[in-house]
């Protein structure tokens, strides 16, 4: 067995569609406070102008995750995903693409309504965007940085993104990749559907129940609760890899 030491270990902190790097910034805090390396990427489309987003393959914002991936693999060793809603979608696939130590998933969102992604393909030229989805937030008074609209050509590279993450899950279920979904019971934006499938295709999924908050946790009343996990996760993930050397 190999005595060489961990480098360090970190996380790849992802944000949701439509939102900015601040909804996940509390998380990317916890996780720098208690030593670790921090990556957390503004995606493309996203902090701008809904048409970017409308512009936007889902391509694009794969690239820019495994990117992202790659210049936090340059500082440490052990890295685990972390994203909320989209970017919980996000951090599954890339936890499975490059064979990540753990990975947390925050109200993931998996897929859409049956057959959304059809009618968004067919109307998004007639009706360009709809009402904005953002700020699910128990917290009295907190505002999500996110587009007022929501660019209906978008959701339909939403919808590719989420069958990307999807066909992603048997490779961690049978790598037996931990996974931490923290998941909030009240959650206007993403059901339970996706958390449902989660739990079902990657069957070592923990999952910790978020009572006080909604779709957009980290700014909400468990954001330290939530930074939490995700920290312990980091570390029992670095513990491990040491131990394998």
């Amino acid at each position: 067995m190999s005595t060489t030491r961990v480098r360090s270990a970190g996380a790849l902190v992802i944000h949701g569609f439509t939102s900015t790097v601040e909804s996940m910034r509390p998380v990317a805090e916890a996780v720098a406070d208690a030593g670790y390396e921090v990556e957390l990427p503004l995606l493309p489309g996203h902090g701008t102008h809904w048409q970017d987003l409308a512009a936007t393959p889902a391509e694009a914002i794969l690239d820019a995750v495994s990117e992202a991936y790659d210049r936090l693999s340059a500082r440490c060793d052990v890295i685990v995903p972390v994203g909320l809603s989209m970017g919980g979608a996000l951090a599954l696939w890339i936890a499975a693409q490059k064979e990540a130590a753990g990975c947390v998933v925050i109200n993931p969102g998996l897929r859409l309504t049956p057959g959304t992604g059809l009618l968004t393909r067919a109307l998004w030229r007639f009706k360009p965007t709809i009402p904005a989805i953002a700020g699910d937030i128990a917290k009295p008074e907190v505002v999500e940085e996110a587009y007022p609209l929501t660019p209906l050509r978008a959701v339909g590279e939403l919808n590719r993104i989420f069958a990307r993450a999807r066909a992603e899950l048997p490779i961690l279920s049978d790598r037996g990749t931990p996974v931490l979904l923290l998941r909030s019971p009240i959650d206007n934006i993403v059901g339970s559907a996706s958390s449902t499938l989660l739990k079902r295709r990657v069957p070592q999924t923990r999952e910790v129940i978020l009572r006080r908050s909604r779709h957009v946790a980290p700014l909400d009343h468990d954001a330290e609760l939530v930074g939490r996990r995700t920290v312990q996760l980091i570390a029992a993930a670095a513990s491990d890899e040491m131990r394998a050397r």
